[in-house]
């Protein structure tokens, strides 16, 4: 691998730059986007909304956070609207000066960063490969005190796939309130995960919570820059509104937005066939276990990997993979992760195919 640069899911011009490869010839299983496109409807309506960006979009954004409303189940009034969930988890992060925080770990870099660029400290909570990373309620909550000012958790967790369950979640929640921590759960990839995981209904009964979503991974609209949050506490509310920019979502993509929120076939048709590929994956995976192979079952669009001992590092694959036209995460970056470690998310069958092809032709 090329020394020194470290490749993430938005990267693909990087990667034609570097490896010179045209970016229509890169299949980006390290971004975590959907394969299914965006929405029939969305393609079909836009065309005739795009003289919208002649007017400012309404400052309450209304109609939009109803259309939230209806497709997740949050009142309206609980809703933020943001320029993607990045803004939003800046802007949660914003509302107290330099913050005490505790990170579910592995995570996303962006959260550290935020925390940095507002003076704050960050002590992280790790979960164990050997409980295939999957959260122990009673140890997390242990690990909360009054020392600390905000939690931060990706659900499900973003690189191992793994998830928090909502009755765990609850647990926790009310060790937070105990002692005065806002938590801010990361959902932006719980559109691809079963409805049990779903800590979004705890927003009516804590005041602490803010969940977090996104409109880039699920509706595969990262262009859009939208995300959205809720949270019942009116204080907390009041503070991120006041961290964030007016008008951070355009007119256009509030209505693209609106189109996509209500296309229930694509919506459908999304789930369904991500939980199919998931257990397919799964299935190829276990049939590489004899290579060495390992693999913490993913409840997302998107699965961690171990490779074996004495074979090409992560680095090494990454280099063998792109070089092939495919883009997977070299997870060695992540912190408590190493570089027997890759993430990629499930794209379409021939796509994942031909990479599950490739792992088991370079361990083999």
């Amino acid at each position: 691998m090329i020394t020194g640069e470290a490749f993430h899911g938005s990267d693909i011009e990087k990667i034609e730059e570097v490896y010179g490869i045209p970016k229509e010839d890169i299949v980006s299983f390290s971004a975590n986007v959907s394969p299914m496109g965006v929405s029939e409807r969305y393609l079909q309506g836009i065309t005739s909304k795009l003289d919208c960006v002649e007017r400012y979009p309404d400052r309450e954004y209304r109609a939009l956070k109803k259309a939230i409303s209806l497709y997740c189940g949050a009142k309206s009034e609980n809703i933020i609207v943001g320029g993607g969930s990045t803004e939003l988890i800046g802007a949660a992060i914003k509302q107290m000066e330099s913050p005490r925080v505790i990170i579910v770990t592995p995570a996303y870099s962006e959260y550290e960063r935020n925390v940095k660029q507002r003076g704050g400290t960050v002590e992280h909570f790790f979960l164990k490969e050997e409980d295939g990373f999957a959260p122990d309620i009673s140890e997390i909550c242990e690990a909360l005190n009054e020392s600390h000012d905000i939690l931060i958790i990706c659900n499900p967790v973003n690189p191992t796939s793994t998830a928090f369950t909502r009755d765990g979640m609850e647990a926790v929640l009310k060790r937070c309130e105990k002692c005065g921590i806002v938590c801010i759960v990361d959902e932006t990839y719980i559109d691809f995960a079963d409805e049990r995981f779903d800590v979004t209904p705890l927003t009516d009964r804590f005041g602490c919570l803010f969940v977090i979503r996104s409109m880039s991974k699920f509706f595969c609209a990262p262009g859009l820059r939208l995300g959205y949050g809720i949270t019942q506490g009116a204080e907390l509310k009041e503070r991120i509104e006041e961290s964030k920019d007016p008008w951070s979502v355009s007119s256009l993509s509030n209505e693209a937005a609106l189109l996509m929120l209500s296309d229930t076939d694509h919506i459908g048709r999304t789930r369904a066939y991500i939980k199919e590929e998931r257990q397919r994956i799964m299935s190829l995976l276990d049939d590489m276990e004899p290579l060495g192979i390992r693999y913490y079952r993913p409840e997302a669009n998107f699965v961690l990997v171990r490779l074996p001992e004495g074979g090409p590092t992560s680095g090494g694959l990454f280099e063998r993979a792109v070089k092939e036209g495919m883009m997977i995460r070299d997870c060695a970056d992540f912190p408590g992760l190493d570089d027997r470690y890759i993430r990629f998310c499930f794209m379409k069958k021939d796509d994942d195919d031909r990479l599950m092809s490739l792992i088991r032709k370079v361990y083999s």
